[in-house]
């Protein structure tokens, strides 16, 4: 098991045992994302800011993937309460925490082509 693998679990544990606890500790935090988009979710935001040797974090609803500044990739079981958060951020809870793209003109951007 290597040393990324464990800090990763570690400071995914770190964020709550519930959907809610993940929520607030994101908040606490001021880490926002983008719904359905892996590497803009607020985990995966959390996860780059704190492990400042991962260049790149994508969350799924179950699992996240991590790419370390050596080229090391690490991929992980969310946990429980991680998971849940994922599921239902994506899905249009905790809208505290979902960032609003905007225009040069500062118009929020409604439909953004994937």
């Amino acid at each position: 098991m290597s040393t990324t693998y464990q800090r990763l679990t570690k400071v995914l544990a770190a964020l709550g045992a519930t959907a809610d606890e993940v929520a607030d500790t994101l908040l606490a935090g001021g880490w926002t994302g983008l719904r359905e988009d892996g590497l803009a979710c607020p985990v995966s935001k959390y996860v780059v800011s704190v492990l400042p040797d991962i260049e790149v974090a994508a969350t799924s609803f179950q699992r996240i993937k991590v790419i370390s500044t050596r080229g090391e990739t690490v991929d992980a079981s969310l946990p429980d309460g991680a998971a849940e958060f994922v599921t239902a951020f994506d899905t249009g809870s905790y809208d505290e925490l979902a960032a609003t793209l905007t225009r040069a003109d500062g118009e929020a951007i409604d439909e953004i082509e994937r």
